[in-house]
């Protein structure tokens, strides 16, 4: 038989701490003193103390050359010291012309923008609107030109592009760009017809954004075009345009173009003559791009440096043409 321990009376509770005893309530921690915001650092140029003016000023020579620094503390010889330099600041953009320049800052940035924020949509927009080497060329400089007379950029670049900016709150980039456009218009009315307008052209060559020069002679009332007559040319006066360009494959490339309402030929001029498998590719986007305007035509090659046309400027902003 198992003896079980006497039965103990119940626990009658600890007794209550002393005060001394009794925890205090945690007091909260003082927040940590915030670190000084150090400055952004300068940049610095090392430079080596070289010899002394005559005023008691240390001469350094620099990656940048020899410099005079205005103090007057005395460095030894071959003392290695670091120059702060000022903070570069940005130049300020050149206000655009429409007859220099062959960068367009405010079309560049808007197609960057609409280009983060769909970069599929913004591709299909800049390959319908921007003049490329390709079927479309005809269709896309007409479009242009047309849209710059109205001095109207909605007219060229559409209303869904001007939506998206205004939804990414950047319309001020489509104010600057239509601000251009008016440039360009009156630029272009302030040259009488029968002389050579000039048009800045935004140009791709399929990965970057390039403003060439065309220059386009509408004819004056006066003017008479022999060679109009007949179905094609509908008895209309022709329209001349000229842009020089240089391309990474071909070289100075000259566009020599006539068009009448109903007809486009087109001469193309290299220094070197173009391989036949190229001319044969030209033509047919040549082609191409005739039949989706509904025009007809024809494309020539010459090859050399005769019958290059030059544009020059005349008097009082006038320009002439020499060949």
């Amino acid at each position: 038989m198992v003896a079980l321990p006497p039965q103990q009376s119940p626990p009658q509770g600890p007794a209550p701490p002393q005060a001394s005893q009794i925890p205090s309530s945690p007091q909260p921690a003082p927040p940590p003193a915030a670190a000084p915001i150090a400055p952004p650092a300068l940049p610095t140029l090392a430079a080596t103390v070289a010899g002394t003016t005559s005023a008691g000023q240390p001469i350094v020579t620099t990656e940048r050359g020899v410099m005079v620094l205005n103090t007057r503390t005395p460095l030894p010889h071959g003392t290695q010291v670091a120059i702060g330099l000022p903070p570069v600041r940005p130049a300020p953009a050149e206000p655009f012309d429409p007859l220099r320049g062959q960068d367009w800052p405010v079309l560049r940035e808007t197609l960057e923008v609409l280009s983060k924020a769909d970069p599929v949509g913004t591709r299909s927009l800049a390959n319908a609107v921007l003049p490329q080497a390709n079927a479309r060329l005809a269709g896309t400089l007409l479009a242009f030109t047309g849209a710059v007379k109205k001095g109207d950029v909605l007219a060229w670049l559409g209303e869904e592009a001007a939506k998206a900016l205004e939804k990414l709150g950047r319309a001020d980039l489509l104010e600057k760009l239509d601000d251009d456009f008016k440039q360009l218009a009156r630029q272009a009315a302030d040259i009488p017809p029968g002389d050579w307008k000039p048009y800045s052209v935004p140009f791709s060559d399929g990965t970057e954004l390039h403003r060439i020069l065309m220059h386009v002679r509408q004819p004056g009332a006066d003017d008479v075009d022999e060679d109009a007559g007949g179905a094609d040319g509908h008895g209309a006066r022709a329209n001349r345009f000229l842009i020089d360009l240089t391309l990474s494959r071909i070289g100075e490339l000259q566009l020599d173009g006539l068009i009448r309402p109903r007809r486009f030929d087109l001469i193309l001029r290299t220094h070197l003559p173009l391989l036949p498998d190229m001319r044969h590719e030209i033509g047919r986007l040549f082609n191409d791009s005739l039949e989706a305007l509904g025009m007809a035509g024809a494309v020539s090659f010459q090859a050399g440096t005769q019958g290059w046309v030059a544009i020059q400027p005349g008097p009082s902003g006038r320009v002439g043409m020499s060949a």
